[in-house]
């Protein structure tokens, strides 16, 4: 069998979370306005992950 190890998930701090929405939302825009859809995939996938690992405290 293979031997799966869990990690800890990545903590990211709160300048970092903010530089990838900042990121994830020039994508958007850029999807947006250009006639491509990937750049709107990659933002809205970005956006979305780093507002999993966002925790309210």
């Amino acid at each position: 069998m293979v031997r799966t190890e869990h990690r800890k998930p990545i903590r990211l701090t709160r300048r970092t979370k903010w530089t990838l929405l900042a990121v994830a939302a020039a994508l958007v825009a850029a999807g947006v306005l250009l006639p491509d859809a990937l750049p709107l995939a990659a933002g809205l996938i970005l956006a979305g992950s780093v507002g999993v690992g966002n925790d309210a405290r």
